[in-house]
């Protein structure tokens, strides 16, 4: 019998396109996935913690699945039928007959990504309320719309591609995964997968100043834009902010035996004068008085 993973198919693709999409660090995949013959196959899948969208473009065959952690049989259904594989179950699905459908392959990531941006909670599953007899007018209009640009692939332009299958994925996300756009308490602030980057290269490396051009990119931000919107989000300025973090780090180690001008230069600061200044800023208390009364306590 043959069988086939059931999204790495290039093998099967007569119509020829497999569309990559970036969204910030993760991947989105479309790919047709067609079977001419009546022939029994069997699509398997590696566990990962992704998800894959199956929108069908010929009527439903009938099948039998170990799917979503349940085994079903399903009879022959119409060519409007969709459903979700979560792949963290290494479903498995037994075909017979004829098939022809859209997969978009959704890492986890990508959700997250998703719902970063849109100011909403994680998105823990996809999940079709029907199952395979959900009706979706709006899918099946994006689903003709993706067909055609699936047969006609070598005249697509990139960007047409990258905002139908993002749009697709939205779609996907808000219907059946929850995903609500929260307002901003903060106008003008950084967006929430901006403000974590930010922390993160910021904090990173504690004993050098990463400079504002460097996280103002990965934000994609403007020198001046990105400095005002981490004030708002954090009302703190980034220097602020990271030399906040420096002390933080001082803290814990003036509970151990290090020598102030030791921490000092581990912490990122110029010395140790520099070091008690903006540690007494901040703490309210120089290091040398603030170790005494950890020990003490």
């Amino acid at each position: 019998m043959p069988e086939s993973k059931i999204f790495w198919i290039k093998d099967r693709m007569p119509h020829g396109a497999v569309f990559h999409t970036a969204h910030r660090t993760s991947k989105l995949t479309l790919a047709r996935f067609s079977h001419d013959s009546e022939d029994e196959i069997l699509l398997k899948a590696k566990p990962e913690d992704a998800f894959v969208a199956i929108i069908h473009v010929a009527p439903m065959p009938g099948h039998q699945s170990f799917f979503n952690n349940q085994r079903d049989t399903y009879a022959k259904g119409a060519n409007t039928s969709f459903n979700f594989a979560d792949l963290r179950t290494a479903p498995t699905c037994r075909i017979n007959g004829k098939l022809d459908n859209l997969h978009l392959h959704i890492p986890r990531a990508a959700l997250d990504d998703m719902a970063d941006d849109a100011n909403s909670p994680p998105i823990d599953r996809l999940l079709a309320p029907a199952g395979w007899d959900t009706v979706d007018p709006i899918l099946d209009g994006i689903k003709q719309t993706l067909i055609g640009a699936i047969s006609r692939h070598e005249e697509m332009s990139q960007l047409f591609i990258n905002h139908m299958i993002l749009a697709l994925q939205a779609h996907l996300a808000r219907t059946y995964g929850g995903m609500r756009d929260a307002e901003r308490k903060r106008t003008g602030g950084l967006a929430p997968w901006q403000e974590r980057l930010a922390k993160e290269m910021i904090a990173s490396n504690l004993t050098s100043d990463q400079t504002l051009n460097e996280v103002a990119d990965e934000c994609r931000l403007s020198v001046t834009h990105f400095a005002r919107a981490f004030k708002v989000s954090t009302g703190m300025t980034p220097h602020g902010w990271l030399q906040a973090r420096r002390v933080d780090r001082a803290r814990d180690l003036l509970a151990t035996h290090m020598s102030l001008a030791a921490i000092a230069m581990d912490c990122g600061f110029a010395d140790q004068s520099h070091f008690t200044r903006v540690f007494n800023r901040i703490a309210g208390n120089t290091p040398g008085s603030w170790r005494r009364y950890r020990l003490a306590a």
